[in-house]
């Protein structure tokens, strides 16, 4: 029972629409597969890392205003300059095979960073922890309801690639550049709106 459950609340996480959904989507529009795979490790081991500060008790150094403000102004940054990277970026595929291990780390990087510093995310993970600290008393439990969780956030993730590397071959170079631009614009916006409530 605690696995459906954290399977499904981990699938509802799809609803959350934010930074990562549109670097998650163009790296595997424009790098293939293997790129948003490993931007969407990135995003997964952040999480677990969040896990872990909630795990050990270290969500109240997170709901410190001050805290909260300096990681919120490292992930407007963030995002910030990968709107730009949007903007200016050209309309140039790359198959999955040309990408070194060393590209992909960087996605990896790409996925954690930006997921990392969003304090919205680690709030949103202060919730879901403690519905299951309060839910599931044995630690068995509640450690099978996280997995869910994260095991449904991870499949959402890897969704997107998959659709995304079906979609490829229907967009054609002007409109992956039209993509790029209203993604930047969005990120842009989002790092606006993130500075903004940090504030």
């Amino acid at each position: 029972m605690s696995f459906i459950e954290g399977y499904v609340i981990g699938l509802g996480m799809i609803i959350f629409i934010g930074p990562v959904f549109f670097l998650l989507l163009n790296s595997s529009l424009q790098f293939g597969s293997k790129a948003g795979t490993a931007v969407a490790l990135g995003i997964i081991c952040s999480d677990i890392v969040y896990v872990l500060l909630c795990y050990y008790g270290l969500s109240s150094f997170v709901d410190i205003d001050q805290n909260q403000f300096w990681i919120g102004i490292i992930g407007s940054a963030i995002v910030f300059a990968l709107g730009i990277n949007y903007l200016l970026k050209k309309t140039k595929t790359t198959a999955d095979v040309s990408i070194r291990s060393k590209g992909l780390r960087t996605f990896f990087l790409k996925g954690f960073s930006v997921n990392f510093f969003n304090p919205f995310v680690f709030a949103i993970w202060i919730g879901v922890y403690n519905y299951g600290l309060h839910k599931y008393l044995a630690s068995e439990s509640l450690l099978i309801f996280i997995g869910a969780v994260l095991a449904g956030i991870l499949t959402t993730d890897l969704l997107k690639v998959f659709l995304s590397k079906k979609v490829k071959k229907f967009i054609s170079p002007q409109r992956l550049l039209v993509v790029f631009k209203v993604t930047g614009g969005i990120l842009i916006l989002f790092s606006i709106r993130l500075l903004y409530l940090v504030w």
